[in-house]
């Protein structure tokens, strides 16, 4: 099983320290190379100005992905956008008016480009004309650097999201099953207690097979997925220690699984449970159980159909079992499996389709 990335653990202070300094490195570089084309001693000026301007949105770009891109507003991250290019031309013109003015002339082109960005003052640089230019110079020189920056605190944002939805998921499931595995102990220790009150001799071998269960459900229930064939035999022993209570037609044709399939543990137990429940333990009167179960087309089919008495005492408790297993059918096999649940005057049909692949 190959072994997740554990990007927190490898991304530690020194790794992230040595990765900023060379993203400034390759940015510096990037800035130098742009602006050696102006020729001129004073270049640098422009350097530090990019540095400083990129590095403070680079830095605050974090905060405006957490505590409003993440949440589904976007109309700030335009917002931010305006206001990265209006501090950039703030900047540009800052510079260019101090070097215009505080130090000797250099090259022509250097020249041009200051009389460029100081001619009509501070509000020109917001007209059509000068804004089709300086425009190109803000996406190559500040939103190119910024962009690795934004994907990265988005990409964050929605892994820590996905972490948590995960992990919410995680602990819904544990609940789940923590839920199943007493519901199912309840009902079978009920059977076991009446068939000792009625002095049923075949209590010891009903004991021997609930141990049997339990540790089933104890310790093969902790894995995510188990071999179908397992859950199919418990499926079995549960009938077998059911059968002991009520003495009642039990038809069961369940195919043998020659495939290695796996399947969530004990999501179809509570069916055949309810199917008892409710059909022999509740009235022996022409009660009935079927149950079948086949692979077909890596399709898991399994049918569960008991008799329903209307006319006797409902049982005192129940119910947790169905809504338990319908959720975790939709959490562990979302648009993979098909349930289907008719009640009738005399009747319960429960049918069940599972894609296993």
């Amino acid at each position: 099983m190959q072994k997740e990335f554990n990007w927190v653990g490898w991304y530690t202070p020194r790794i992230r320290m040595f990765c900023h300094i060379t993203f400034w490195f390759l940015v510096a570089l990037l800035y130098y190379l742009n602006y050696s084309r102006m020729g001129g001693n004073y270049i640098w000026l422009f350097i530090v100005k990019e540095l400083f301007v990129t590095a403070s949105l680079f830095y605050s770009a974090s905060w405006v992905i957490s505590k409003w891109v993440s949440k589904g507003r976007l109309y700030p991250l335009f917002i931010f956008i305006i206001g990265a290019y209006i501090w950039w031309t703030s900047c540009t013109y800052i510079v260019c008016y101090f070097a215009r003015f505080y130090i000797p002339e250099s090259d022509l082109r250097f020249d041009r480009y200051l009389a460029f960005v100081l001619s009509d003052g501070f509000l020109d640089l917001f007209s059509f004309q000068k804004f089709s230019v300086l425009v190109l110079d803000f996406i190559f020189l500040v939103s190119v650097p910024l962009a690795p920056k934004l994907v990265k605190s988005l990409m964050e944002d929605s892994f820590k999201i996905l972490k948590l939805e995960r992990d919410n998921l995680a602990m819904e499931l544990d609940f789940l099953k923590s839920q199943i595995s007493p519901h199912f102990l309840f009902n079978t220790l009920n059977n076991i207690y009446w068939m000792s009150e009625k002095g049923d001799p075949r209590t010891s071998t009903a004991i021997l097979g609930l141990s049997n269960l339990v540790r089933y459900s104890l310790y093969q229930s902790k894995d995510d997925k188990i071999l179908l064939s397992k859950e199919v035999q418990f499926i079995k022993d549960y009938i077998d220690l059911a059968g002991l209570r009520c003495n009642v037609p039990i038809r069961i044709e369940i195919v043998d699984i020659d495939e290695p399939y796996k399947i969530v543990p004990l999501v179809l137990m509570p069916f055949v449970e309810n199917a008892f429940k409710h059909g022999p333990f509740r009235s022996k009167a022409n009660s009935w159980v079927e149950i079948h179960l086949k692979i077909e087309n890596d399709n898991l089919i399994f049918i569960v159909k008991n008799s329903v008495n209307n006319e006797a005492e409902k049982p005192l408790v129940g119910g947790i079992g169905l809504d338990n297993t319908k959720r975790r059918l939709a959490l562990y096999y979302p648009q993979k499996h098909q349930l289907q649940i008719e009640e009738s005057e005399n009747s319960f049909f429960v049918s069940i389709i599972v894609n296993m692949k």
